[in-house]
């Protein structure tokens, strides 16, 4: 299974590469692969699919999206297409067709992005 960069997941879910590393450090999630200091965040594809749902149901319903990861995270794990979220609603999410979208703009991102360097830069003159 492919692994992203951080600024790629941000690319392709419309966050600031800054507001995505917050949230994933505030809310941990399956599939984030973090070392240590100095080491970017390796996600997932699907890790990548639950912040987009997240984003999407953050901006439809109002609420943060920290709140709704969970949520997301749920729906991506159990891959159900309807959930029930009470006696008097039903949340009808198309996993397929945003799994596939989230995939062609991880590709798009990765050509857009590329890989940036990390740390200081070298003291060698060309």
């Amino acid at each position: 299974m492919p692994v992203y960069d951080l600024p790629a997941v941000a690319h392709a879910t419309d966050f600031e590469a800054k507001q995505l590393d917050n949230l994933l450090t505030r809310n941990p999630l399956p599939g984030v692969e973090k070392k240590r200091r100095g080491v970017a965040r390796r996600l997932t594809p699907d890790v990548a699919v639950t912040v987009r749902l997240a984003k999407e149901l953050s901006e439809v319903l109002g609420v943060p999206p920290g709140s709704l990861l969970a949520i997301a995270s749920r729906i991506q794990r159990d891959g159900r297409d309807e959930i029930d979220m009470g006696g008097f609603a039903t949340l009808r999410v198309d996993l397929s067709l945003l799994r596939a979208s989230t995939l062609a703009r991880l590709d798009n991102a990765v050509e857009v992005v590329g890989r940036r360097r990390r740390g200081r830069p070298s003291k060698r003159l060309p």
